[in-house]
């Protein structure tokens, strides 16, 4: 039954990273375990969602043919001026948190994949973030 429960922290933290240390401590994990649950947890889904992202961008090219275009919605105007303002880096601080593990990994698929340091930058942020989180909600915890 404990695997059960560390599969399914595992995937939250995979997914919505944001809830996973919280649910975590809820669920009876102490700061280490929560920690090294939500890291993993967050790495599995970066490093899925980042290769899904790349698999669909090719699969939607080959079988439709198409080249990217430009189109301005409000939505792209937010990335291109999170990408143009902060780059890989402010990307990446605000995934865990604010985006989510699968958007940003997707987002860093489109606009990072040549760069060599995108997953390292992403694993950092999702570790700093569990940190942070777990800190946090084992603080509230305890009050």
């Amino acid at each position: 039954m404990e695997i059960l429960k560390i599969i399914g922290l595992l995937l939250l933290s995979a997914t919505k990273f944001f809830l996973a240390p919280t649910s975590t401590v809820l669920a009876g994990f102490n700061f280490w375990q929560t920690i090294a649950i939500t890291i993993i947890g967050g790495f599995i889904g970066l490093i899925v969602f980042f290769r899904f992202g790349l698999m669909l961008q090719k699969f939607i090219r080959y079988i439709f043919n198409i080249k990217p275009k430009n189109k301005f919605s409000k939505r792209n105007r937010l990335l291109v001026k999170i990408k143009s303002k902060h780059g890989l880096i402010g990307l990446a601080v605000l995934t865990p948190c604010l985006l989510g593990i699968p958007i940003g990994a997707l987002i860093a698929s489109i606009y990072y994949k040549k760069q060599r340091q995108t997953l390292l930058i992403f694993g950092l942020f999702i570790v700093i973030w569990s940190f942070i989180l777990t800190t946090i909600t084992i603080y509230i915890k305890n009050q």
